[in-house]
């Protein structure tokens, strides 16, 4: 019950803050599947593809980080657009 008034309170939200949660999660989904690429390519070797590993683990907490700033944007889009009606 409290998931289903979750994704309706989602789907109601305003225009503004849902592009910013949608471009957000598209932003992120992104950066994992370059992560992933960079993991597939790095190969295992920590002599040689150090550099990638490296990139693929920043390109990982960068995506999580870009999905929660976006969600706090959008909440406080959200809640200022909310307050004013």
């Amino acid at each position: 019950m409290k998931l289903r008034k979750t994704v309706q309170r989602m789907l109601s939200m305003c225009p503004d803050a849902w592009y910013i949660f949608i471009t957000s999660v598209k932003l992120t989904a992104f950066v994992l599947v370059c992560a992933f690429v960079l993991l597939l390519s790095w190969g295992g070797s920590m002599m040689d593809g150090y550099r990638e590993y490296m990139t693929a683990m920043s390109l990982y907490e960068i995506g999580e980080a870009l999905l929660l700033v976006g969600v706090l944007f959008s909440v406080l889009i959200e809640d200022v657009q909310t307050s004013r009606r």
